[in-house]
């Protein structure tokens, strides 16, 4: 009887063994240049849970890590690094897929809310010979945690109008340094490197590939985009802790800053991975970016993925009603024939009421922000 009874016993503890769900290790490294007390993990998923933190072990001066048991149905999860399980890391949540990896990389920062700004002046261009300064704005956790490099770079046109009123048209600024920290800092919008090339006397020109007979006006704006790819990407890329790809380098203006972006994009997309078109100037010699660009120049099809193209305009007056109508015949353009899913590879917005002005454009600067740079996800 005993020797039956202990059979049974462990034909049970098989059999329950048997029935344990199946566990998979996934290891999270946090990277991080200053002494800190301690590091804890918190999240969902794996054993996780948002209320109290699991203490992460440090394995080097600058790393800590932790080994996770992560149940095999388990797929995506989202973690926060906090200091002594106190101070949480700013910005988004991290997310990583633990089923199709093994480990993932987190860097942190806990303490700086705003990105700051660094002028560079001067910069010559061989393609346009002439000299224009270059403003950058660096993320909030650019100078905390100096172990950081980052793919997410946006190159954008009118550089002197984007930060600061004492450079502006008008004194009338986007601010977008204000809109990136409160989005980043909110968790809406990955962090995003900015590259602000001032223009120049020959704006016209340089922000517009065609010749304009009405206009009696440009067509400089390849030798204008060439001066971006042979110049202010590798300055960029010397100057700044960056690792930039055509996936997440993106392009963006308004008006003809806006033309020149859509073209850059349609015409050069093994380059750019993000297109933001604001109140573009799509009626330049005679729409012809609607009636020649588009359908004449379809390399951009055979890209994959697909550049994600943003796209606005306002309400506001005659000029900016004229350009939603030119806008949303592109996009349907885009949407209809050229197979792009909306509001995944092409975005459109509407601004009610608004105006050809940086007035405008700045306070909805965001919106372009979260479309083609949203908060990190897997």
């Amino acid at each position: 009887k005993s020797k039956k009874m202990g059979a049974s016993i462990l034909h049970f503890g098989v059999l329950f063994f048997w029935l344990l769900p199946a566990t998979t290790s996934f290891e999270i490294y946090a990277h991080y240049p200053q002494s800190l007390i301690s590091l804890y993990l918190r999240g969902d998923g794996c054993s996780l849970n948002w209320d109290e933190g699991i203490k992460m072990e440090q394995v080097s001066n600058e790393t800590w890590m932790i080994n996770l048991d992560c149940a095999s149905n388990e797929t995506n999860i989202e973690v926060k690094v906090l200091v002594g399980d106190k101070t949480w890391m700013l910005g988004s949540n991290h997310h990583t897929n633990v089923a199709n990896a093994s480990m993932t990389d987190i860097f942190p920062w806990f303490y700086t809310y705003q990105g700051t700004l660094k002028l560079i002046e001067n910069v010559y261009s061989n393609e346009l010979d002439n000299y224009r300064d270059v403003i950058y704005y660096l993320p909030p956790s650019y100078l905390e945690n100096t172990l950081k490099t980052y793919n997410n770079v946006l190159i954008m046109h009118d550089g002197q109008n984007l930060f600061l009123a004492a450079t502006a048209y008008l004194g009338n600024a986007w601010y977008c340094q204000d809109s990136l920290d409160q989005s980043i800092i909110g968790g809406t919008t990955d962090e995003v490197l900015i590259v602000g090339a001032y223009n120049t006397d020959d704006r016209i020109n340089e922000y517009t590939y065609i010749y304009d007979p009405s206009e009696d006006a440009g067509g400089k704006g390849d030798l204008y985009l060439d001066w971006i790819e042979s110049t202010l990407i590798p300055l960029t890329s010397s100057e700044f802790r960056v690792n930039i790809q055509r996936d997440t380098l993106g392009i963006l203006g308004s008006s003809l800053g806006g033309l020149i972006s859509c073209y850059a994009g349609w015409t050069r997309s093994e380059i750019y991975g993000k297109i933001g078109c604001m109140s573009s100037s799509f009626w330049w010699d005679s729409n012809d970016f609607q009636n020649n660009i588009i359908p004449n120049n379809q390399l951009i099809l055979a890209s994959k993925p697909f550049p994600h193209i943003y796209m606005d305009s306002g309400t506001g007056s005659v000029g900016e009603k004229e350009c939603t109508a030119y806008t949303l015949n592109i996009y349907d353009q885009m949407v209809n024939d050229d197979g792009f899913i909306e509001n995944d590879e092409v975005f459109r917005y509407v601004d009610e009421g608004g105006v050809h002005s940086e007035s405008s454009w700045g306070p909805r600067f965001h919106i372009p922000m979260e479309d083609l740079y949203p908060s990190e996800t897997v």
